[in-house]
């Protein structure tokens, strides 16, 4: 892209920094540098011409680049010694531009979000199904939200009831109930009406199972006895009572058929053994009610070999007493009161969660409705020229992380071709598919369910979650090329091992990360450490234990995986021993492996791919037009990690699997060889120690 490219590009409405406000930054920019510009270091060896200047092709004059110039010069403490604490050199003074609490790679989550409320908020007309969906939801949510709470409770529980006759009759509401009439699971079954109104995501079949105490006997008895209170129901307390102990008999029968040692450890693919062991529940037509009903037969046979299932559990395989005998001697009326007992108990969850929620309308849009607000984002405020430069990018990264491969010193050649082929089959997601760009090409996952604005909230509430459940069959079976996952309107990546696939998403590829002004070398700098790092996943301390295919198989020979874990335990040992300035020497690498494997498999390969950059081919930053390119990537890939003082909590730190944002700084970079060279750190020095962590 030449110089006027560059200067000329259109920009969405949230870029409206003007051009005299450009310009005036620019003068204040570069007195600042004359002031603060680092004491040139010694000329570098003939081996490394990556640390001499380089006559760039111009200056990147865009917005873009100008935001990135601001940070790299306004966030740096220009007063702390980079070979002392790289992290304060570059972040030193961020607390002083930002509000936000999290690192700075998060910013765009919150850009995305203010945007989708924004949109909410506005009074459109659309002609898509997917945005009338949204809108409908959020004024019906926040309709509740002024609502008085007790109203709201009085409003759900006449909903409930109304959900308990769809399904159909229930023993306890019915004097004349015919258990003659009950059918567990046939064309009218209860447990198929069940799922028409009520599903949850499913991957594998098991049992739920806990005993019922006293106390959820008597709360269980109170919620019936409320219901048919606000509804105006008449009752018979006795036979109420008398119908929860028996509910509370089944529950307790079922949970004694419980083996917690059994539950983690056996499991295999599809249920065929299941169907033979309980033959009195057809779970294929349960399953199915869960799918879109226009292609449900097709879902079942796209996904009837993924599902997981017991294999060998007591609950099932015993001879003696099982689920299957459970259900053979257990009363009709007692297995229709258990089946409505576990619709409220759920359906009271949801409840709460509904209500734990309120006063967040547009955060409970983006997680139910992810794929509508990513649409919404990327339609109206997205430069679309990025998709493609980061699906460049990430194969320039697959490239290097198979170079990394091949020239490792230590990895035998069987362990060393597996690895190899495991990155050239890993699958790649470039955060919005082409496809949704079609008129009405995503309004296809949402034809099922009807959102009506004469409908109750809670009703609303519960069809859309269905629809979720719709919308995630219809990913895994294929037809939805990405999942209804809240992650793709969040700025990150992230890499799914039993897939063996990398996901970019739209926030991450996107201005101040990455933007199609930005040289190559900034777009590099930028997230080619967090592409890298997802990428590094697939090889960390538990992704290495999986395939090409994402299955579960130990491919290293037993000395290059002893060898491994002896590398690793390098990391662990460092990060104990890292004194964190929010947290101290109180850190436990063993939670944080591998998260900062990841990070030392990002940076390295991200480097790799930067030094290969042609640098006079491309325009430079502001105030950076004599900086050494090798620096230059330690400050811009630095840019992510900045953060204010961290507050969280030491107990909640410990808890968590990434390291902290000064260690993915401080930490990663000091063991690199590379950057002692490119800021001529003495050894011994805090981001040149003597002893360095490695990989591969």
């Amino acid at each position: 892209m030449s110089e006027k490219d560059i200067t000329t590009k259109s920009h969405h409405p949230m870029k409206t920094i003007t051009i005299v406000f450009i310009w005036i930054f620019a003068l204040y920019a570069a007195l600042l540098i004359v002031k603060n510009h680092e004491k040139p270091q010694p000329p570098s060896t003939p081996s490394r011409p990556a640390l001499e200047p380089v006559k760039h092709k111009g200056v990147c004059k865009s917005p873009e680049c100008i935001t990135l110039a601001h940070q790299l010069h306004n966030w740096r403490d220009v007063s702390v010694d980079p070979c002392q604490n790289f992290f304060k050199a570059v972040c030193g003074k961020y607390n002083e531009h930002s509000l936000l609490n999290h690192a700075h790679l998060h910013r765009n989550t919150k850009l995305v979000a203010n945007v989708i409320k924004e949109h909410l908020h506005k009074d459109l007309s659309s002609s898509s199904k997917s945005e009338n969906a949204m809108k409908i939801f959020f004024d019906k949510c926040e309709a509740t939200n002024r609502m008085n709470l007790t109203q709201v409770d009085l409003n759900e529980k006449q909903e409930i009831l109304k959900m308990i006759k769809q399904v159909g009759s229930w023993p306890m509401l019915n004097k004349s109930w015919n258990e003659s009439e009950f059918d567990l699971n046939g064309k009218n079954g209860v447990i198929k009406k069940i799922k028409q109104i009520y599903s949850a995501p499913i991957s594998k079949f098991d049992v739920n199972v806990s005993n019922m105490t006293t106390t959820d006997t008597e709360e269980l008895e109170k919620d019936i006895v409320e219901i048919l209170k606000v509804n105006n129901v008449l009752f018979d307390l006795k036979s109420i009572q008398e119908d929860v102990r028996s509910i509370a008999k089944l529950a307790n029968d079922i949970a004694e058929l419980h083996s917690a040692e059994a539950q983690r450890n056996a499991w295999e693919r599809g249920i065929h053994k299941m169907q033979d062991s309980v033959p009195s529940i057809d779970f294929e037509r349960i399953t199915k009610n869960l799918f879109n009903p226009k292609r449900q037969d097709v879902v079942w046979e796209k996904l009837k070999t993924k599902f997981i299932s017991p294999a060998d559990m007591p609950y099932f395989s015993n001879k003696t007493k099982n689920i299957e005998t459970v259900l053979r001697n257990t009363p009709r009326r007692t297995l229709a009161n258990y089946l409505i007992y576990i619709f409220i108990r759920n359906l009271n969850e949801r409840a709460s969660e509904k209500t734990m929620k309120q006063g967040s309308c547009d955060a409970l849009v983006m997680n139910i409705f992810p794929l509508a607000a990513l649409r919404v984002y990327v339609r109206n405020h997205y430069d679309k020229e990025n998709l493609e430069l980061a699906s460049e990018m990430v194969e320039e990264i697959r490239e290097n992380l198979i170079e990394t491969f091949m020239q490792s010193t230590w990895l035998h050649e069987t362990t060393r071709m597996r690895a190899i082929r495991k990155a050239e089959l890993m699958k790649k997601v470039i955060g919005y598919p082409p496809e949704f760009e079609v008129p009405g090409a995503l309004d296809n996952f949402f034809e099922s369910v009807t959102f009506s604005d004469t409908e109750s909230y809670f009703t609303t509430y519960n069809k859309a979650l269905k629809l979720l459940q719709e919308q995630y069959s219809d990913y895994h079976s294929g037809f939805l090329s990405i999942a209804p996952d809240i992650r793709y309107v969040s700025s990150g990546a992230h890499y799914r091992p039993w897939e063996n696939s990398l996901t970019m998403q739209i926030p991450l590829i996107d201005d101040p990360y990455f933007d199609s002004t930005y040289p190559e070398y900034a777009r590099i700098a930028s997230i080619g450490e967090v592409i890298g790092h997802e990428m590094g996943h697939g090889f960390d301390t538990t992704g290495r234990k999986r395939d090409e295919n994402g299955e579960k198989y130990d491919w290293w020979t037993p000395e290059d995986s002893a060898e491994y874990d002896r590398k690793t335990q390098c990391l662990i040992d460092q990060y104990n021993n890292y004194d964190d300035p929010d947290f101290g020497k109180n850190l436990n690498g063993s939670k944080t492996v591998a998260e900062m494997a990841a990070d030392l498999i990002g940076i390295s390969v991200s480097l790799k791919t930067y030094n290969k950059v042609d640098f006079s081919k491309e325009p430079s930053i502001f105030g950076f037009e004599d900086e050494k390119p090798d620096k230059l990537f330690f400050h811009i890939t630095a840019l992510n990690w900045c953060r204010a003082r961290d507050t969280t909590p030491l107990a909640t730190q410990l808890t968590l699997d990434h390291p902290t944002s000064s260690f993915r700084v401080n930490g990663v970079f000091s063991n690199m060889k590379s950057f002692a060279e490119a800021f001529n750190c003495p050894v011994g020095s805090p981001m040149n120690p003597k002893k360095k962590c490695e990989l591969f």
